[in-house]
């Protein structure tokens, strides 16, 4: 045992392998995790930032230029004989953001000087070529231009630079005009670093001193009530960032801007600030940048605000609700004074300026929706056009400029006569207030161009599309298709019809029995009575004579569709269509004979002005003249004499045909003179009855569409030569002793004369009397 003990002692002087290595501080062990975990850390934050980087720039690159497609009206044209007053032209130039000024110091001003304009007009690209800012004086006479100058002498045509009526901004309902450096004005630019970032131009993308700043104030208050945030943080807040409020999101924007400020210049990112920044929501368009707010506030381009204009948009960023110049003009005006104090203690702007600046009130225009021009269901059917050739991408983003075919002053006057007129006849009927809806379209009866479409009461407001999507039952608007076809079948309009009770079963139907709208029955009467008094059994037994199918047929060839209604309820008008539609439909007979598709677009340029697609009108033939001065002589009658005689415009020349659905649920009219063409449709979204007629309801509309536009009366083409004829038998007789229209009938048919009352009678009548004397 003692041996095998001896064996286990070391020997003296030697020491066992275990005590030989040495024993690992743990404070070396933490140093080495420490330094893996730092270059692990190190990497991810390198990877991240790079990250961020290469999405900053993509982002920045990609958006800062990202310019959704502006819309233009039709310019207003300027010549000698000219119809518009010097009191008209007045409230066009206002309309276009011109404003008073006696010296004309800038483009966009204008002055009067007693029967004379002078106006200093802006500089634009139009769809031909580019017209310099320059002076020029109208003269009138009475309520038309007599003779227009220039520096160069007489001008004998020139339009006004036109109207921006909307734009096709992305899902998400951002709006913006674009602009470049040199268009951001300088007091914008100094202003903006003055109120919201004094260090800009000197710092990295974030002030350590303002978060600070903000984080002390936080720690007072209990809560995040400060950001700290620079002009270039707000603009990664605005491109890259949701609105939480944590210190994980704030140090992502701190790092973000840091970043933005490396990578683009200073004036890239104020620029990119002035175009992105929001100032405000109408509806559900989004008004981003300064330069679609200087026209939603103000009704002008930026380059023309006064120096209280700028301020009171710069007021407008810290809360655009709460400093909402429409709702909120007291507490916007202090803001705006506090930022002129400060705009004239560093030195932006002098004594004169800031005195005159402080004196003005706040200055926007009246409403939100008075600024410039918005006409949403107009867009919708720019968009429905454009989309057979662009991208919606396209729209939104490539800075395209679409000229279009829309007159603003009609537009407004339609929207006026349609809120004013809806009013009047639920007052009058006593029907509750906002129930009726309405739809208009305002054509040229010659081109197809749509000047005024009205989707419904509140027209400048997003919403349900009556004109282009309202599928409504149209009543007596269909008769003169099946009167058409009589005529192209060889009857005339003195051609007899019966008015008589019939019912009639369809196969695989039910039994039909229509009736008139008074419940009577007329008996024999010629055709232009019964499509004046639009008596239904005269035309069901009209269509049964001429044949069901080929009224169907002729209905495809005018619309553009087959009917959906096969039975003979069409012809009385049992078969839905849009407003859009019926203007198609009438286009045949307004065009003297030709479908003229409905069009918006002229012409749509890329952002350098360069012509990209142009929108010709095409041109059918569907009608042939003969048969259709015959129909068209029938809807004049129908207003002097049947259903449209309530019109105060019913002699002028106007042709047109009243539309009422069962249980008088729709109310339509269609009409036109030789310049535009017109139907209005009334009625109610819940498809509960209105009371109306045709006559009663769109008719009055109608009514005040035209007073604010002078009547050209119809001019028919060659053809018959008129005849007089009784309108009660169709019977040739003399206005002397008859109640008689002027139709025209072919030279190959002989009309019976009416006893007594015959030309020949009359002239015989008058020689006896002449010899008995």
């Amino acid at each position: 045992m003692g041996s095998s003990l001896a064996k286990r002692t070391p020997k003296k002087g030697k020491r066992s392998k275990r005590t030989e290595r040495p024993r690992k501080s743990w404070w070396g062990r933490l140093f080495r995790f420490g330094v893996y975990t730092g270059f692990l850390v190190s990497l991810g934050v390198a990877g991240y930032l790079l990250y961020l980087d290469r999405n900053i720039t993509k982002t920045f690159e990609g958006r800062r230029w990202s310019v959704p497609a502006q819309l233009y009206a039709r310019p207003t044209e300027l010549y000698p004989t000219a119809r518009i007053s010097l009191v008209e032209l007045e409230t066009e130039l206002k309309r276009l953001g011109y404003r008073l000024d006696p010296n004309l110091t800038t483009p966009g001003t204008f002055k009067r000087r007693g029967r004379q304009l002078d106006i200093h007009l802006r500089d634009f690209r139009f769809m031909e070529r580019h017209r310099s800012a320059q002076r020029i004086t109208v003269y009138f006479n009475g309520d038309e231009i007599r003779q227009l100058t220039g520096r160069s002498g007489d001008i004998p045509l020139l339009r006004l630079d036109p109207a921006v009526i909307g734009s096709f901004f992305p899902s998400h309902g951002e709006d913006r005009i674009i602009l470049t450096p040199d268009e951001v004005p300088e007091l914008l630019a100094e202003g903006l670093k003055a109120i919201e970032d004094r260090g800009f131009d000197k710092h990295v993308g974030f002030s350590l001193r303002g978060i600070l700043r903000a984080l002390v104030a936080n720690i007072r208050s209990g809560e995040r009530a400060q950001g700290g945030s620079t002009l270039t943080q707000q603009l990664v807040k605005s491109y890259y960032l949701d609105n939480r409020r944590t210190y994980e999101r704030k140090l992502q924007e701190v790092a973000m801007a840091f970043i933005l400020d490396a990578r683009f210049s200073k004036e890239d990112i104020l620029t990119a600030y002035v175009n992105e920044i929001f100032l405000g929501q109408n509806g559900a368009r989004a008004i981003h940048g300064f330069g679609l707010g200087a026209q939603f506030y103000f009704n002008k381009p930026l380059t023309e605000l006064d120096p209280d204009e700028i301020a009171t948009m710069i007021s407008i960023i810290r809360g655009p609700s709460f400093y909402n110049p429409f709702r909120h003009p007291e507490r916007a005006l202090e803001r705006r004074n506090r930022i002129l104090n400060t705009f004239h203690k560093d030195g932006l702007i002098d004594e004169t300026q800031f005195n005159v600046a402080v004196a003005q009130p706040i200055g926007v225009v009246a409403s939100p929706n008075s600024a410039g021009a918005y006409y949403p269901a107009f867009l919708d059917q720019v968009r429905a056009e454009l989309k057979e050739v662009y991208d919606s991408s396209d729209l939104s983003s490539r800075g395209l400029r679409i000229f279009t075919t829309i007159d603003p002053r009609l537009q407004d006057d339609v929207q006026r006569s349609i809120t004013r007129t809806l009013g009047q006849i639920e007052t009058d009927r006593r029907i509750d207030s906002g129930a009726l809806q309405a739809a208009a379209i305002v054509a040229d009866t010659q081109t197809g161009e749509i000047q005024a479409l009205v989707g419904g009461r509140k027209g400048r407001v997003d919403g349900f599309n009556r004109a282009l999507s309202a599928q409504r039952p149209v009543g007596s608007l269909i008769k003169p298709v099946v009167y058409l076809v009589a005529l192209e079948q060889g009857h005339h309009l003195a051609s007899i019809v019966k008015d008589e009770p019939l019912t009639l079963t369809p196969p695989n139907g039910q039994p039909w029995s229509p009736k008139n709208f008074d419940g009577e029955y007329r008996g024999d009467l010629p055709l232009v009575r019964a499509l004046a008094q639009s008596l239904n059994l005269a035309t069901v037994h009209l269509g049964t004579t001429i044949g069901l199918d080929h009224v169907q047929n002729r209905f495809a060839d005018l619309v553009g569709r087959a009917p959906r209604n096969r039975y003979p309820s069409l012809l009385l008008g049992a078969e839905d269509l849009s407003p859009m539609e019926m203007l198609g439909l009438y286009g045949n007979f307004a065009s003297n004979g030709f479908r003229t598709r409905p069009k918006a677009v002229i012409a749509v340029l890329d952002e350098r002005g360069r012509p990209l697609t142009h929108h010709p009108f095409d041109l059918t033939q569907t009608i042939q003249s003969g048969d259709v001065a015959a129909i068209n002589r029938a809807l004049e009658i129908v207003m002097a004499k049947g259903t449209g005689r309530s019109s105060p415009f019913a002699r002028q020349g106007i042709a047109g045909k009243t539309g009422t659905s069962n249980d008088n649920r729709d109310s339509w009219f269609a009409g036109f003179d030789n310049t535009y063409l017109s139907v209005v449709w009334v009625g109610r979204d819940d498809n509960e009855v209105t009371g109306l007629t045709g006559a009663s309801g769109a008719l009055r509309v109608w009514n005040n569409i035209a007073r604010q536009q002078p009547i050209t009366p119809l001019q028919h083409p060659p053809g018959p030569e008129l005849v007089a004829v009784e309108f009660d038998t169709g019977l040739r007789a003399a206005p002397s002793c008859a109640d008689v229209v002027m139709i025209p009938v072919p030279d190959k048919y002989e009309l019976p004369i009416k006893p007594g009352c015959g030309i020949r009678t009359r002239v015989r009548d008058r020689i006896r009397r002449w010899l008995g004397n």
